[in-house]
Parts: C-alpha cells; structure tokens; sequence
C-alpha cells in the first residue's frame, strides 16, 4: 500500500555489451567534465511576414531581413534582426535573463525579455526608426541607440 503501481507496457531488452576497448575507466569518468548541450542558433535568410511565428527554444534566432507587424519571434537567447522589427520579439524565453534583442530599425508591437515586457504604448517614442539594443537591466527593459559609424 502507498507505493506506485507497477511499470507496464514497455518493451523487453537483452543484456547490453560494452566492448571492452570503448568503456571508459572509472578515473576517466571522474576526470571528464559533463557534457554541456550547446545553444543551437537559427537563421532566417528571409523575413518574417505577417501572421508567422517562430519559436525557437535552444538559442539565438537571426533575421536577415525585417519582422512584418503581426509577426512574431520568439527565442530561448537573443534576437538579431537585420532590418525593421515591426512585430512582436520575444528573447530569453526559457528563461535566460541575459538575452537581448537588436535591430535596425525599431517599430516593435511588443518586447519581451525573461518574461518582462513592454508594449508600443510604453515605449519610448525616440527610439523608434533607430537602430536600438533592448536588454534587461536590474529587472527592468532598457533601450540604448547602436551606434552609427
């Protein structure tokens, strides 16, 4: 009584045989450092029009041309998008608090880092059709101007 109802359903196995040649030493186990799952960045070679969406979990999404309104991108890292960004982007959104989003030029619906977002509304009027870096600053947005040059 209490304990969990028995495993079922899964499917039989033999033994599994490691060669000899390939099992690692118990002092190699010990001495090699855990294997990290590195980000996976995904890159958009066209724009992103009105009504798509992009989720992209495991890293940084790149944009090679502009973020329609009504569109959305939404990553696990940071945002780069190489012209406007009219629409929604969403960055940090597996929770990663240093994720930024850039881009050219800035006409965002929305913004969002790490679940902290800001609407057109509550944006700042100076920024827009600026080049802007948008980033998390002692938990709250931040926009800064990239610099022309």
């Amino acid at each position: 009584p209490g304990l969990p109802p028995a495993l079922a359903g899964g499917r039989p196995t033999g033994e599994i045989e490691i060669p000899e040649a390939e099992a690692p030493s118990p002092e190699a186990a010990v001495l090699a450092p855990p294997a990290q799952a590195s980000a996976v960045s995904l890159i958009l070679d066209a724009p992103v029009r009105s009504g798509q969406a992009v989720l992209h979990l495991e890293g940084d999404v790149t944009v090679m041309g502009a973020v329609a309104s009504g569109a959305e991108v939404i990553a696990g890292g940071s945002i780069h998008v190489y012209g406007a960004l009219r629409g929604r982007a969403i960055a940090g959104a597996a929770g990663n608090p240093n994720a930024r989003i850039w881009c050219r030029k800035f006409e965002p619906e929305l913004i969002a880092i790490d679940g902290l977002y800001k609407a057109a509304d509550d944006l700042d009027p100076s920024f827009t059709g600026q080049g802007v870096e948008v980033r998390l600053v002692e938990d709250a947005i931040r926009l800064a101007l990239l610099e022309r040059g």
